[in-house]
């Protein structure tokens, strides 16, 4: 943590460590950074011994945390509630959003998005609208400090699907002293 090249270490050691996970848990886990989660329909007792699998692929010096058995789990920024087969926004305790104010000097075009891109954000990590108005106020609060006159609102997901290029399971290694190394993954 904190080195010149940590980021790109914690990609490569992550990707490592995730191929040896899925093979123990298959595909039902993910990582993004220092953070990972993975699921599994098994009984409590077989998931404390996946926990100990877990446990021994981490034994080469690095620590690791894990609650199992859980219902309901805050991943990044999303509640995830398998009980309930929903999900919403998180914000850890005590964290209060802040936006840029509309009467600063960034572009305009800026400024008329901001507003916006929270709406878009809150509705897509939010999968109905009880969900999206019970974490819309701190939000709502921030957009009205900020100086802006715009009412959030729910909206739902729409079927189009994005136009994005295909991607497949590789990770770029940019070390800052050498050439991009190309990494296959799975």
């Amino acid at each position: 943590m904190g080195s010149f090249n940590g980021a790109e270490t914690c990609e490569l050691v992550g990707s490592f460590l995730l191929s040896q996970l899925k093979q123990k848990l298959g595909d039902n886990i993910g990582l993004y950074r220092d953070d990972s989660l993975g699921v599994t329909g098994k009984s409590p007792r077989e998931t404390e011994k996946i926990k100990k699998e877990i446990t021994t692929i981490f034994k080469n010096g690095l620590r690791i945390t894990i609650e199992a058995n859980k219902k309901s789990v805050n991943f990044l920024d999303v509640t995830l509630n398998l009980a309930e087969n929903s999900y919403s926004p998180y914000s850890k305790p005590n964290s209060i959003p802040l936006y840029v104010n509309q009467q600063s000097s960034h572009p305009p075009l800026v400024l008329r998005n901001i507003p916006a891109a929270i709406n878009r954000r809150l509705s897509a990590l939010s999968s109905n609208k009880k969900a999206f108005n019970s974490a819309a106020p701190p939000y709502q609060k921030a957009i009205e400090e900020g100086g802006y006159n715009f009412k959030l609102e729910y909206e739902p997901p729409t079927n189009q699907r994005r136009k994005n290029r295909p991607r497949n399971n590789i990770v770029w290694f940019n070390p800052p002293f050498s050439k991009s190394i190309e990494t296959n993954i799975g």
